[in-house]
């Protein structure tokens, strides 16, 4: 399945010329760097080794690099994915547009509950300054889609202000009991901002033009 990206009319082009280049480097990839993930155990871990990283560590996030949209698995592996640029005006399809809706055919999740093969998803690249890495933190919970969603918040009231910056996070995590006691103590990812820099300071993502964002883009609405 190709990639649907719906794009903003009103982008400024200098944001628009950006994207452009950033999709041609991560085009073919499946993502920036070591893979990013937050385990059910409240850890979180990365690269194929899965080595922790540290709690309250600190990343900036490359606003312009977050996606949406929907991931397919099976067996455990990705088999397609319909994602695109938040920055660009990307509008996530219905799931009820796309193919594999014959539930008979799903697997089996949480006590022989069918699982949709198709999870809503986002993605965003990190960048440590210490260890000098990139990281893709992908998520398709409910926790790691609200953490970005606040990180967006955060992002999208500082933007109108403070155009060209991106902000620090810092990896953290709460935890809840869940309703079912049997299920235990939930853990959640948290990516609190710690502070903002400027974007053009940067450094470039393998392959792409350092980001140049010199005016705030219209925000899409959803």
């Amino acid at each position: 399945m190709s990639e649907v990206v719906k794009r903003a009319d009103t982008t400024p082009a200098v944001v628009a010329d950006y994207f452009e280049k950033y999709g041609q480097a991560a085009s073919g990839r499946k993502f920036v760097g070591d893979l990013l993930k937050f385990g059910e155990d409240g850890i979180y871990v990365a690269g194929q080794e899965n080595r922790e990283i540290k709690r309250n560590t600190q990343m900036v996030a490359y606003m312009t690099s977050l996606r949406c949209g929907w991931v397919c698995w099976e067996d455990g592996h990705k088999a397609d994915e319909v994602m695109g640029l938040v920055g660009e005006g990307f509008v996530p399809p219905k799931r009820s547009t796309l193919d594999r809706t014959d539930k008979s055919l799903w697997g089996e999740f949480d006590g022989g509950e069918p699982r949709d093969p198709w999870q809503f998803s986002n993605d965003i690249v990190l960048f440590d300054p210490k260890d000098k890495k990139f990281y893709t933190f992908a998520t398709s919970s409910r926790g790691g889609l609200g953490a970005l969603g606040e990180l967006c918040k955060a992002y999208g009231q500082r933007l109108r202000q403070h155009p060209g910056e991106w902000p620090i996070v810092s990896l953290e995590a709460g935890s809840y009991l869940h309703r079912i006691r049997s299920r235990g103590r939930i853990w959640v990812p948290l990516l609190h901002d710690v502070g903002w820099v400027a974007a053009k300071d940067q450094p470039a993502i393998e392959g792409a033009e350092p980001q140049q964002i010199e005016q705030a883009p219209d925000l899409p609405g959803f």
